[in-house]
């Protein structure tokens, strides 16, 4: 069936576009703080895509890939990876510049190896930015139409999404299948929401 086809493509592109998301965030997040002369290129990289169009992203990605990620799902996920980007990136340095290395410090003269002080002092002190980039990163990437659409097209059972999907039904006029892919779009929404305030609020299910 096609809306869950378009279900199951739109959590696959934003699983992986929010992993890319947070990686990229992690290694742009240590280049500006390790090496403070390039914190201001890094940022105005990083959060540029906040303030373009979409569209533009996502034909600059058909523009440097020459068309190799065109009407591709992975091409949609790279996509959605630079528009959740700006979130991500400012989610985790700022969750990393939150960090007391005394405190690691301590932990280390009173025997922790590194990988203990880490899990056991550092970590839990940065796990609620942790997964709020994560999370950011996710419910940008399910709402995401322009990059994506332009870059992976709207190829029913391949690239369309939820949102493709929605704007085709829009098109066609099909007030039913419009209700429906906006009823999963906005359930979706929803059970990520929730899920992110639970894990938010009960951090001892977590680890």
């Amino acid at each position: 069936m096609d809306i869950i086809s378009a279900l199951i493509i739109t959590l696959k592109i934003s699983v992986i576009s929010t992993l890319l998301s947070f990686i990229f965030s992690i290694f742009f997040s240590f280049l500006s703080m390790r090496f403070k002369y390039l914190s201001f290129p890094i940022n105005i990289i990083a959060t540029l895509p906040l303030a373009l169009p979409p569209v533009l992203t996502g034909y600059f990605l058909i523009f440097v890939s020459r068309g190799y990620l065109s009407f591709q799902w992975m091409g949609g996920s790279i996509a959605c990876a630079i528009i959740a980007l700006p979130l991500v990136y400012r989610t985790m340095l700022n969750t990393f510049y939150s960090i007391d290395f005394s405190i690691f410090n301590t932990a280390r003269i009173f025997g922790a190896n590194k990988f203990q002080a880490f899990y056991y002092v550092i970590f839990p002190n940065i796990r609620n930015g942790i997964f709020s980039a994560i999370f950011l990163g996710f419910m940008r990437s399910i709402s995401e139409f322009g990059a994506s659409m332009v870059i992976a097209g709207n190829i029913s059972g391949e690239t369309q999404t939820l949102s493709s999907a929605i704007f085709t039904a829009i098109q066609i006029g099909d007030s039913n299948k419009i209700f429906l892919l906006s009823f999963l779009s906005i359930l979706l929404a929803i059970l990520t929401i929730l899920t992110f305030s639970i894990i938010n609020k009960n951090r001892r299910f977590i680890f």
